[in-house]
């Protein structure tokens, strides 16, 4: 029986994809022009509350394993099979048990032990999705402008997640931030191995 489902999700591009693909599976599926916090798209069934994620990245990352511990009944990403499509969306309307393929799994399982190893790890405070990749971005040296264009968001809202981010970290400036998420092991405050590549090909402000 197809279902009403109510797609939200900051990338505009991926938020209609993900629609599109629910309708091809015979599900109604209405786009929500509201923002997602995070790097990907929420699919929710309008009935029952219960949602799934679907994440921009193209594996296993930080932003799933988020949403599925937010409460989400499945975690993809736009590398995931048809047929992994197919169960999460089915155990997102039919109110069973969730589904959450076995290379992701993996990966929480991998992360699990990875901060049980880290003497520091524990020390980190928590970040979103979002967050991270605004952190990432700042690490290879986007201006505010150039953060929003990169994730489609607007600059006030990058504004607010900076300042966010730099409560978390205690930091008064965007040099201490990267500091501090260096020394709390954030891995995504280490990519200035990119930093140079990334310069050269962003858009002028």
């Amino acid at each position: 029986m197809a279902a009403s489902l109510l797609v939200t999700g900051g990338d505009t591009l991926l938020t209609a994809s993900v629609a599109a693909l629910l309708r091809e599976l015979g599900h109604s599926a209405q786009l929500d022009p509201a923002e997602l916090a995070g790097s990907g798209v929420r699919v929710a069934h309008r009935t029952t509350g219960r949602w799934m994620f679907v994440s921009a990245s193209r594996g296993p990352d930080a932003a799933a394993a988020e949403a599925l511990s937010d409460g989400a009944s499945s975690a993809l990403n736009v590398g995931s099979r048809q047929a992994e499509v197919v169960m999460a969306v089915r155990a997102l309307t039919d109110g069973g048990h969730g589904y959450v393929p076995i290379d992701m799994m993996r990966w929480i399982a991998g992360e699990a032990i990875g901060r049980s190893l880290s003497p520091i790890a524990g020390l980190a405070p928590a970040l979103t999705g979002r967050e991270r990749d605004i952190l990432r971005l700042v690490s290879r040296g986007y201006s505010n402008s150039e953060i929003a264009r990169a994730l489609t968001i607007s600059t006030n809202t990058v504004r607010t997640h900076l300042h966010t981010l730099s409560v978390k970290l205690e930091a008064t400036s965007r040099t201490k931030m990267l500091a501090n998420a260096r020394a709390l092991a954030i891995p995504e405050s280490f990519d200035r191995a990119a930093a140079e590549s990334a310069r050269d090909a962003r858009v002028p402000a």
